[in-house]
């Protein structure tokens, strides 16, 4: 019987790094775009110039990790705290150096606590149609999917951890696209002089165009409360950074205004399957210069009352609701007003 053995480690933070090629782990890390511009291709071929300058060859990065040469392996953390590299590219190590502990048995697979993190959450938000409610109801019969997610905390059970990090593979691919889109294209985004923040809108469409081969219907995606949040303000920081970096004069000053709104995103949550209508997923995340205060929870209730009571807050964060899609202009304009006083 092999022994477990969990010891402390400073990991290499980058996405589901045991789980995919180093380099699709950095092309799909949020700091790492961000620190690379990886909307660009100048960003592209910048990180392929930092994987040469940690000296690992091409046909090393693009491999599985977990198959690469040991001694490139081996040789990638002392690398990453060069500081000539870190000046080079302008990363910090305290966002790719992560102190945390590491579990393995055996030869087997090591476990990092994010990854479990990972299989867990994307376990959770997946729902399919056995799962789907076949009441009324617009909310998400989850029972089953917390059930597997609670299996991918045993150790016994990895099949059910690995297709967890399978899914997050899936959902890390569909933010990175929607995100991509959405610098692409300003038809999502909404934000002026006559509105006091970013509102973000993604339709059912936006989803069905997906380059990617998934199955996950558009409101499958947004299905928890917290990694819809936390697409948000990936999002955000992301736009911030692509507007600020821009050549463009314009957007250049555009990023400066940004940072000072919050953004509101509405997504498809689910459909009833009475009647077949949308439900939409709505999220208010704090503006990047006060990223501490999420007072969302009080504005969204005030609104709330303000348009009749049509929000469904189902969640425990109330900066997280459910609107059904023809109240969504009435829920906007009381939320404008509520955030002009």
């Amino acid at each position: 019987m092999d022994c477990i053995n969990i010891k402390f480690d400073e990991d290499i933070n980058f996405h589901l790094l045991r789980h995919w090629s180093l380099y699709d782990s950095i092309y799909y890390t949020h700091d790492m775009i961000i620190s690379f511009k990886l909307w660009s291709s100048r960003g592209l071929s910048q990180l392929k110039e930092f994987l040469a300058d940690l000296g690992i060859p091409k046909r090393e990065y693009e491999q599985y990790y977990r198959d690469m040469n040991i001694k490139y392996k081996l040789n990638i953390k002392k690398q990453i705290l060069n500081k000539r590299l870190q000046d080079k590219y302008h990363y910090t190590t305290n966002t790719i150096i992560l102190p945390t502990f590491l579990l393995t048995s055996g030869f087997t697979l090591k476990l990092s606590p994010q990854d479990i993190v990972y299989s867990v959450m994307s376990t959770l938000q997946t729902s399919s149609s056995s799962t789907t409610s076949t009441s009324s109801s617009i909310m998400i019969d989850l029972t089953q999917c917390f059930s597997l997610a609670l299996s991918c905390l045993n150790y016994n059970q990895l099949e059910q951890y690995i297709n967890g990090i399978e899914l997050e593979k899936i959902y890390t691919k569909k933010k990175h696209y929607l995100i991509e889109t959405l610098l692409q294209s300003d038809k999502n985004l909404t934000f002026n002089n006559t509105i006091p923040f970013i509102l973000l809108k993604f339709d059912q469409n936006m989803f069905n165009s997906s380059i990617i081969n998934d199955n996950i219907k558009s409101y499958e995606f947004f299905t928890h409360p917290y990694q819809t949040y936390l697409f948000a303000r990936h999002a955000l920081n992301i736009l911030i950074s692509y507007t600020s970096s821009s050549t463009n004069i314009i957007k250049r000053k555009k990023s400066k205004y940004l940072k000072n709104l919050p953004l509101i995103l509405i997504a498809p949550y689910s459909l009833t399957n009475k009647e077949h209508e949308l439900i939409e997923i709505v999220v208010g995340v704090p503006s990047f210069n006060n990223i501490m205060m999420n007072s969302f929870s009080t504005l969204f209730e005030t609104a709330d009352r303000r348009c009749g009571n049509v929000a469904k807050f189902v969640f425990f964060d109330h900066s997280v609701l459910l609107l059904q899609e023809q109240h969504r202009q009435k829920f906007i304009d009381a939320l404008m007003f509520v955030l002009a006083k």
